[in-house]
């Protein structure tokens, strides 16, 4: 019985630490966006990659404010988000601490209804966790 509260209270931890931090990377992203300190560059799409699932996601390379080249990944996509050689509108937060977008759209956050759900989820595990002591 221990054992399986045990286990019920580490998958509970878990979910609530990956919950806190997909909303914390959507926080970090919406203030970003809202704080007007984004830069805009054209870029270049330079490479494609697929995931394991059949998706596809477009490379863009581009010149930030310093003349630094840089790469950015589209969200990855059932059909090619940019073909190599197509253009883009890049959107980079010049401390680097938000994801840059590809055509307004950013890769690599989640949205706060599924940290939201991570959050119950991982309570619902608590409370069985706690009933099994």
């Amino acid at each position: 019985m221990i054992l399986l509260a045990v286990l019920f209270f580490l998958a509970a931890l878990g979910l609530a630490v990956y919950g806190a931090y997909i909303g914390y990377l959507r926080l970090r992203h919406d203030t970003f966006i809202r704080s007007g300190r984004a830069e805009v560059a054209k870029g270049t799409c330079a490479t494609l990659r697929w995931t394991s699932g059949g998706l596809v996601a477009s490379g863009i390379r581009y010149f930030d404010k310093e003349g630094c080249r840089r790469l950015v990944w589209s969200r990855a996509q059932a059909s090619i988000p940019v073909p190599v050689g197509g253009t883009a509108q890049v959107t980079y937060d010049p401390t680097g601490k938000a994801n840059a977008l590809v055509n307004g759209v950013a890769s690599g956050i989640g949205s706060y209804g599924f940290a939201a759900g991570c959050l119950i989820l991982s309570a619902i595990f608590f409370f069985n966790g706690v009933g099994q002591v």
